[in-house]
């Protein structure tokens, strides 16, 4: 089979694990080509969210990018731009501007600054679009695999696959760092492969030692010691009693950003925004505003690239304080942790947080689509009239909750990521490898279009996760964390830049990674 992978912007470690996979197929007897901008677009998600000029951020990407691999078999992208229609440039340029722009209500999509960015990567779009086609079809491509295939440039090679028909797989780093994520014909935050194994699993226990993993995962983060995610956030909090006396059931909201789903069919609900979400779940469900507790997800208070999360956390406290809801602002101190474990129902709309919540044993509600929306231990309303229509009372079992929040963490962990036994994170952007991972996994998923599990084991009854569900009900956070995975050693496998290239990674090191470089 002949494959093309193209990874336009050379975030790190996202190079490395293309180089992975293209020596993993070529040693399977597969051939392998490669595509790159080489600097011929004006401007794109990078350039745009950074501010830099172009001599400085294109000469960096090149560096960073598969010319530092691979000096054969590269092609570059084209001056020429193909032909799209102005909505269909709108469409994938849509998400990259409302990212960098960091727009929290669809009501913004259609402001200038906004629509201004969407302009300005019009042309870009249409250039790597018409080179994309033209590299499939001048190479006799079979299949592309393709970094992120959300931002700008990215999705415009993979709406050139749609349009030519050719199978292609988006690669991106995993939650938590061990493995590569790879989803067959959808972009990097496309929900449906990944949720065809959240079902499958979902009442399938644990084995002991899967058990005590997704535990692990567990506890470190309560005790912030998940150093392998890509952020960290709420470093050294302080204690956060519950600040509220009222009566009833205490609530939780924890919202987080929703810009890098705009325009995402998966992702859509008919709110303008979730502040609109909240009112109506709180309306269902006779949740007054003196049981409430918002906190602003501390991403708000910082910036990515040059721009500052001021949109959501205005979005946020304007509409508590019309409320008269008790808000902790973004840049506080606050314990979430704390706040979650003395809530009785927490309340977002796709964050992480729903784990640490599901932990906890408490009722998890979710407003929209999100990647556990499957998993059994979450509530789930994506529309207005499942909230009001919802027979729901918000009482799953605590115990049922922590188990299905375990067995969720180990499909995210082990079952949906690829190559988990042969790319290891040890720091966040610095990875080992090891021999023995199978093409077949990439060949089959361009053929059949979906997810096979990386680990496909599961127990015949529940009895291997008691223990970790019992450490979970007392929470034993350090017993979860401290487990030691038993190491498997393997053969070294060497993945390395070119010889004039490697001082690249010891350079880029120093400074902030991905989308906070600034």
């Amino acid at each position: 089979m002949k494959i093309g992978l193209t990874n336009l912007f050379s975030f790190r470690p996202h190079v490395e694990h293309l180089e992975f996979l293209a020596q993993l197929l070529e040693e399977a007897g597969h051939e392998v080509v490669f595509f790159t901008c080489d600097s011929a677009v004006e401007t794109c998600y990078i350039r745009e969210l950074r501010n830099r000029s172009r001599l400085r951020e294109c000469a960096q990407c090149i560096a960073g990018g598969v010319r530092s691999y691979r000096t054969a078999g590269v092609s570059s992208v084209g001056k020429d731009q193909g032909v799209l229609t102005d909505s269909e440039v709108d469409d994938l340029a849509l998400s990259s501007s409302a990212t960098l722009t960091r727009t929290e209500s669809e009501l913004e999509w259609g402001e200038p600054e906004v629509r201004e960015i969407r302009a300005r990567l019009a042309g870009p779009i249409k250039q790597v679009y018409q080179s994309a086609r033209k590299w499939i079809k001048d190479e006799q491509i079979e299949g592309v695999i393709c970094f992120n295939g959300r931002m700008d440039l990215p999705r415009a090679v993979t709406y050139a696959c749609e349009s030519m028909g050719v199978p292609f797989i988006t690669h991106e780093r995993t939650w938590f760092g061990d493995g590569i994520q790879l989803i067959p014909n959808g972009n990097c935050l496309s929900l449906r492969a990944l949720g065809e194994l959240v079902r499958e699993f979902d009442d399938k226990p644990l084995t002991a030692s899967q058990a005590a993993y997704a535990g692990k995962l567990i506890g470190s983060r309560f005790l912030q010691r998940n150093s392998l995610e890509w952020r960290l956030y709420n470093k050294n909090p302080e204690p956060a009693p519950w600040p509220l006396k009222s009566d009833g059931k205490r609530v939780l909201v924890l919202p987080s950003s929703k810009n890098e789903f705009a325009g995402h069919d998966e992702w859509l609900t008919e709110w303008k925004d979730n502040t609109e979400a909240l009112d109506d779940f709180f309306d269902a469900f006779g949740i007054r505003a003196g049981q409430v507790v918002l906190r602003c997800h501390p991403n708000w208070g910082e910036k990515i690239g040059n721009v500052d999360g001021d949109r959501s956390l205005r979005l946020y406290t304007q509409w508590a304080e019309k409320r008269g809801i008790y808000c902790i602002r973004s840049e506080e101190k606050a314990n979430t942790y704390d706040l979650i474990q003395q809530a009785d129902i927490v309340v977002l709309n796709g964050g992480s947080s729903s784990v640490e919540a599901g932990a906890c044993g408490k009722q998890v509600v979710c407003l929209g689509p999100s990647t556990y929306q499957d998993a059994g231990f979450v509530h789930v309303f994506r529309s207005r009239n499942e909230l009001f229509n919802s027979s729901s009372q918000l009482d799953l079992d605590p115990e049922l909750i922590r188990r299905k929040t375990l067995r969720f963490l180990y499909v995210r962990s082990h079952r949906f990521p690829q190559f988990v036994p042969f790319v290891k994170a040890i720091e966040t952007t610095k990875y080992r490898y090891f021999k023995g991972a199978d093409a077949s996994v990439v060949i089959e998923m361009f053929k059949q279009g979906r997810i096979e599990p990386d680990d496909p084991q599961f127990a015949e009854s529940d009895v291997g996760e008691n223990e970790v569900v019992q450490a979970m009900e007392q929470a034993d956070w350090g017993k979860l964390a401290d487990y030691s995975v038993p190491i498997e050693p393997g053969e070294p496998l060497s993945i390395k830049r070119r010889p004039g290239f490697r001082w690249i990674d010891s350079l880029r090191a120093k400074f902030a990674r991905g989308d906070r470089a600034q």
